[in-house]
């Protein structure tokens, strides 16, 4: 798998989490950043409380990190914030 196709999937997960059932509360975006970004897919996870929150960011991490031999780690790292501000809303 290259690195344009996990990019590709990347943003098609992003897609897709506009239109995944809700967290049923009244979240804030800003928080669900802040919390992903400072701690990654636990802070996403725990904030929104879903495993799937917790899941997706992790992937995102792992499968970029590996990807990008280490290199993209801090940028998909602050993708679990973007998630978790997407999930917020």
């Amino acid at each position: 798998m290259s690195n344009q196709h996990f990019f590709h999937a990347v943003s098609h997960a992003f897609k897709e989490a506009k239109h995944m059932p809700s967290t049923g509360r009244n979240k804030s975006a800003g928080l669900a950043f802040f919390l992903g970004f400072l701690f990654g897919p636990i802070g996403t996870g725990l904030y929104l409380q879903t495993w799937t929150d917790f899941f997706v960011p992790l992937l995102f991490v792992i499968g970029g990190s590996v990807m990008t031999v280490g290199i993209g780690a801090p940028v998909f790292w602050i993708l679990c914030g973007v998630w978790g501000a997407v999930r917020a809303k």
